[in-house]
């Protein structure tokens, strides 16, 4: 039998409001938790930066996006550069004067933002199973030729290790978020630990107490990436120029 087809989910990325926290934490624990089996993340930022996997996936998959306020970003991006979304949810529309009790911060999150998430979380697991239903049903057949035909749309995206505290911490898109940086020119110095953990933190649950453990961890892999990349690209020139 056929594999009903997977189903986006794309999360705000604003910082500046609890409803953009909240939609990102309620889109991870439908990812690893409610509906693991039948969703995948794709990243806003790197959509936006016009990575083609994330824009091939929501053209031939059924999408939700989960924006934290009516200026609806992720849907707007994903229609611009994919198409019509099947479902678009609003946290602040879900949880109407219940955003005002939750923080922006997950330091100073309680029991108002964890139920919160979990309303938002529950929104969109209903959404996803409304999805997969008469998809599965219906294109089958389709979603595996679309699979054979474009390879990795379907799969998750490629991650990395890195020590923690002494334990290892898996991070999901880690390579694909090291090449979106480095094409916007940041340099692998001390001054780019902040971005990388804020760009990290955006899809990755990243408990403050172990934030100077991820900045080490996270600049140290990040040098190795570009060291990699430019020993790759002299390779490459040396080649051409023999």
């Amino acid at each position: 039998m056929a594999e009903a087809t997977k189903v986006g989910i794309i999360a705000c990325s604003g910082e500046e409001v609890p409803a953009g926290t909240i939609s990102r934490l309620a889109t991870r624990r439908v990812l690893e938790v409610l509906r693991p089996e039948s969703t995948v993340t794709l990243c806003l930022p790197l959509f936006l930066a016009g990575e083609q996997m994330e824009r091939r996936f929501a053209r031939q998959h059924p999408t939700i996006t989960v924006d934290g306020c009516d200026k609806v970003c992720a849907k707007r991006a994903t229609e611009t550069y994919s198409g019509q979304v099947a479902s678009s949810l609003v946290v602040t529309e879900i949880l109407g004067d219940r955003v005002t009790r939750c923080h922006r911060s997950t330091r100073d999150a309680d029991k108002a933002d964890e139920e919160a998430v979990w309303l938002v979380a529950e929104r969109i697991a209903a959404e996803v199973d409304a999805l997969t239903a008469p998809v599965a049903h219906h294109l089958a057949n389709e979603t595996a030729a679309a699979s054979a035909a474009c390879c990795s749309c379907g799969t998750r995206p490629p991650e990395a290790t890195l020590e923690i505290n002494g334990r290892s911490v898996t991070v999901s898109a880690l390579p694909l978020i090291f090449q979106h940086l480095e094409k916007k020119g940041l340099q692998p110095s001390d001054r780019c630990q902040e971005a990388l953990l804020e760009t990290v933190r955006i899809y990755h649950f990243i408990d403050p107490a172990d934030e100077p453990a991820y900045r080490d961890a996270l600049m140290a892999a990040y040098q190795s990436y570009c060291s990699r990349r430019s020993k790759a690209i002299s390779g490459v020139r040396g080649g051409l120029s023999q």
